[in-house]
């Protein structure tokens, strides 16, 4: 985050010192032309008044040849001069070479000055003010004309501080012979100069050609030490300079008492070829863009901190989005792992037996589903079922998992579909705080007869197809599990014809919807399984999901889909020794049986010691029909058939005594000690340690016991 907002402050400083010094140099640049054009026009404001000072002198100077022989007359014309020349011209007259007038003496110098109400004429020239000294007298004696002096103080004629313009004198011979000159005062041109400027703390000055100051501000305007250090500073061969406005003008930068500005100067090409300089601030140049660059610092600072806030807002929601990307990365993980522990409590897609072929399949709408599909094969019996949770998600998938598992575990002692579907819900409405419940179906079809009986609790009622033909099974409406912990369930029953196939399926089939939110429905069920009476339960399973998603095409599953198809093709034994004995429930009748039991498997050839396990097994469960199917000395019979079909050996035990399952019996736990094991268990789990198969049901008042064991005759 501070990397960030340095690169942003450094980026914005760069932005503004770009900005800062381009716009700083177009500043510097009107300044130029600014001054440029106010030094040139001081120039000839000041020109104006010089040149008629200029044109005046030498339109005297035919008076004064002609008049030259008469010394007085040279008084008058001062006067004239002083007269005509307007209120800037302090004083005017002729100053003769020594002795050039005898009758004068040796220093004469008629002036003309002017005083409150009049013109004075005084002859000042004397030893004291030797005006042979004077630079302009000299000039003109030279023979110099149009020369102008710097200033000076002329104490005995213009009484002040004056600058002079003067011709020379010419006699017949064209000698220089005196000086006419003019005396003018300085403070005007100050005022001239310093009339209007651009900016209001800018002032101007004028300095002579060899560098002399002739005209500066009033001390309200400039401070005269800081007049006297830019006269020094343009004096001074070592200050940088910088050519400006085609050369016309020169500048350089000044700092004073920690004001800084800048100096203009040049245009000596206007007569009386004086220099022009303006003096401008800083402050005052370039206050608004300082004031400006400042406002925009001010809104950088708080654009920065502004971008910090939106920074650390960004970071912060970075990193708890990081935070909820890992948490949601875990549960995503989580939920991965909770679906493959879900998945690997459903049983086997397929399973193909002779007898009956399986196949199931469940697509959660999400990483867990609250669908549940399971069957397995115990004794005989298929046991499945199909479930649909309340709700999706974890929650339901949780349920599910609670609802697998106790099918398991109450199916494992109990064929009775509806004892099994009341132990489920006694249990699953215990602490059901949260209100779910469960559609469930469960089935118990027995594999050798091919009775169904099911309990059906609040699911959608299965479709039986057998001969080209569809109905959907009868089922009493029973509350969903999970409902009411005294719910009654009820189990009913059906004969299940060969080669017929049930179709189970949870609402995710049937209120699956397209992308205009219309079903699937019922119908296009029935119609799609109108079309696969001949076809295996994978097959079925397939064609009815490639129907719903060419129904629904690209819309987003909203729910669980679960399906279980189960295709029954029972085998017929085709016996080729079938023997029968009929004993009384009396213990000392086991004796007959292994008599019997010893001819028969002598008939077919049966190993000795394979014979000994096989009557030991069969005395086992007589022995427990005698035991439990008659109680109080009840008198009955207990019949024995033997069947052979060259491959499998079935024994079928049948009495009609009191209802009892042995399969239902809990086995007995072979790892505890003697001591610990409770009393019974052991003879039905040797009965089924022995045997291949073992089956019970209960028809027309009778216990029917189905043993078989498969035989490789060597």
């Amino acid at each position: 985050m501070i990397v960030v907002i340095i690169l942003a402050a450094m980026l914005l400083e760069a932005i503004s010192a770009f900005q800062y010094g381009y716009t700083r140099d177009l500043l510097e640049r009107e300044l130029e032309k600014s001054c440029f054009f106010e030094l040139t026009s001081s120039a000839l404001r000041i020109q104006e008044v010089t040149s008629e000072v200029e044109v005046m002198v030498a339109n005297q100077m035919w008076h004064v040849k002609r008049h030259l022989h008469e010394p007085d007359y040279m008084g008058e014309l001062a006067a004239n001069m002083v007269k005509q020349g307007g209120f800037n011209i302090l004083g005017g007259g002729a100053a003769f070479k020594p002795n050039y007038y005898p009758s004068k003496g040796y220093y004469f110098e008629p002036y003309a000055h002017k005083t409150k109400d009049s013109v004075v004429i005084t002859q000042v020239g004397s030893e004291i003010h030797d005006y042979t000294k004077s630079s302009f007298y000299q000039a003109a004696m030279r023979g110099d004309t149009t020369k102008w002096t710097s200033p000076y103080l002329d104490k005995e004629g213009a009484k002040g501080v004056v600058i002079t313009y003067a011709l020379p004198i010419l006699d017949e011979n064209d000698t220089s012979v005196g000086a006419l000159l003019v005396d003018l005062a300085t403070d005007w041109i100050s005022e001239v100069v310093n009339e209007r400027h651009t900016y209001t703390s800018s002032f101007v000055l004028v300095l002579s050609q060899t560098g002399e100051l002739i005209a500066s501000p009033s001390d309200t305007l400039a401070d005269p030490a800081l007049v006297r250090k830019i006269v020094d500073m343009m004096n001074d061969s070592t200050v940088v300079r910088e050519k400006k406005e085609n050369g016309y003008i020169t500048g350089f930068a000044f700092e004073d008492d920690g004001e800084k500005g800048h100096v203009y100067y040049g245009l000596k090409k206007y007569e009386p070829m004086w220099q022009m300089v303006e003096v401008c601030y800083d402050k005052e140049v370039f206050g608004k863009l300082d004031q400006m660059r400042r406002r925009i610092m001010w809104m950088a600072v708080f654009g920065l901190i502004v971008l910090g806030l939106i920074v650390q807002l960004f970071v912060t929601s970075h990193l708890r989005l990081q935070k909820a990307q890992v948490t949601q990365e875990r549960i995503n993980g989580e939920l991965r792992i909770a679906n493959r522990i879900q998945r690997s409590m459903l049983p086997p897609n397929h399973r193909h037996r002779k007898d009956v072929d399986i196949c199931g399949s469940l697509v959660p709408a999400r990483e867990v589903g609250g669908d549940i599909f399971d069957y397995y094969i115990r004794d005989e019996k298929l046991f499945f079922c199909i479930g649909d949770v309340s709700g999706k998600g974890t929650a339901a998938a949780m349920l599910m998992g609670v609802i697998h598992s106790m099918f398991r575990s109450f199916s494992l002692r109990e064929n009775n579909p509806t004892r099994i579907m009341q132990s489920i819900n006694e249990l699953s409405c215990e602490g059901n705080d949260s209100n779910m419940f469960v559609t469930f179906f469960l089935g118990v079809l027995d594999l050798p007869t091919g009775r169904l009986r099911y309990c059906d609790a609040g699911h959608d009622s299965p479709y039986i197809i057998h001969n080209s033909e569809i109905f959907r099974l009868d089922c009493i409406a029973h509350l969903p599990v999970g409902v009411l912990d005294d719910m009654k369930y009820t189990t009913q029953e059906i004969q299940l014809q060969p080669d017929s196939t049930i179709f189970l399926y949870t609402d995710g089939l049937t209120e699956a919807m397209d992308q205009e939110h219309k079903q699937f429905g019922l119908d296009r069920v029935e119609k799609i399984l109108s079309t696969l009476t001949d076809e295996n339960p994978e097959k079925v399973l397939q064609k009815v999901t490639e129907a719903m998603h060419e129904f629904v095409k690209d819309a987003e599953q909203s729910d669980d889909l679960t399906m279980l198809a189960v295709h029954y093709t029972p085998q017929s034994f085709g016996s080729t020794l079938t023997e029968t004995l009929v004993l009384k429930n009396d213990i000392h009748e086991v004796s007959k049986l292994s008599s019997f039991m010893k001819s028969v498997t002598e008939k077919i050839n049966l190993e000795a010691s394979l014979s000994r396990q096989l009557r030991l097994a069969v005395e086992e469960a007589v022995v427990n029909v005698i035991d439990y199917a008659y109680p109080n000395e009840k008198d009955g019979e207990v019949e024995v058939c033997m069947m052979f079909n060259g491959q499998s050996l079935k024994i079928i035990i049948t009495d009609s005594g009191v209802p009892f399952d042995p399969t239902a019996k809990e086995k007995a736990d072979t790892t505890l000690s003697a001591e610990d094991r409770q009393i019974g268990g052991l003879g039905i789990l040797l009965v089924r340690e022995l045997m291949d198969s073992i089956n019970y049901e209960r028809e027309e008042g009778k216990n029917i016991l189905t043993l078989t064991k498969t035989i490789h005759n060597s």
